[in-house]
């Protein structure tokens, strides 16, 4: 087996992602309580002792804010940056730190890490590149706009996760101060609908199985705006680039279907 990926959640209430190899799992991010990290693990079958590392993306609490609680009696590594640590909440033993440097790899019981900086409004955001056999899964969540670093280490990629947060014309005529709203359309906030349609259609590479929506807003998406924008987008790129790629939808608050490869 090569990789696979199943979202727990993944909304503002919270981010977790469970990696495995079939033998090795492993969480990025636990933005869930660690309580709830733990009921839904065991959902799916896995128990919280079987989990061999944490590796964070950020601080953003959606993100972090159930590792101090969850890794608390188990005896195993957190994979973080400084920045995202020191400007974090996580409480947690000094010899759980496994440092973490943008551009740099890592090795989690044999599936390989490597984290690219992202362009959010965090001490130093990172999304992954997962591989393991062959096989390379991507995550950028979080992300203010697709910068041509973000494209490269997607490209590639036979499963991604990205953020498809919010449409444009709801955030605007939505309830958020004015404030937030031009931080979330910023570009250290987060990707719009239109952003990753853009993306589809001009720069994928067609790889990937599966495009996995995720992170979307409640207040400011819908789930059927978001597929329906992507979809025409990989539709309009068809002519280009054949491609047999599924454009899939992240469950905000519920476990998602796991992801094989």
């Amino acid at each position: 087996m090569g990789l696979s990926f199943t979202l727990l959640g993944s909304s503002s209430s919270g981010n977790t992602t469970l990696v495995s190899d079939g033998s090795t799992h492993i969480l990025v991010d636990v933005g869930l309580s660690g309580r709830e990290t733990v009921r839904r693990l065991r959902e799916i079958g896995t128990e919280p002792e079987e989990i061999a590392a944490v590796v964070v993306s950020h601080e953003h609490g959606d993100h972090c804010r159930g590792v101090g609680p969850f890794v608390k009696s188990l005896d195993i590594p957190v994979f973080i940056t400084d920045g995202a640590l020191e400007n974090s909440k996580i409480i947690m033993a000094p010899s759980k730190h496994q440092r973490v440097v943008a551009g740099n790899s890592f090795d989690v019981y044999g599936i390989q890490f490597t984290g690219f900086s992202v362009p959010h409004d965090a001490a130093d955001p990172l999304g992954f590149v997962i591989e393991k056999n062959g096989i390379k899964v991507g995550i950028a969540l979080d992300l203010g706009y697709l910068s041509n670093l973000v494209l490269e280490r997607l490209k590639g990629c036979d499963g991604i996760i990205l953020e498809s947060n919010h449409d444009v014309r709801m955030l605007k005529a939505g309830p958020y101060p004015w404030a937030l709203k031009q931080r979330v359309m910023s570009r250290r906030g987060h990707l719009s609908n239109d952003s990753v349609a853009k993306f589809l259609e001009n720069d994928f590479d067609g790889n990937a199985a599966h495009v996995v929506l995720a992170h979307l807003s409640k207040q400011n998406n819908l789930p059927e705006l978001a597929l329906l924008s992507a979809r025409r987008a990989l539709e309009a790129r068809s002519g280009l680039v054949q491609t047999q790629t599924k454009i899939e939808l992240a469950d905000a608050d519920q476990i998602g279907k796991t992801y094989r490869y």
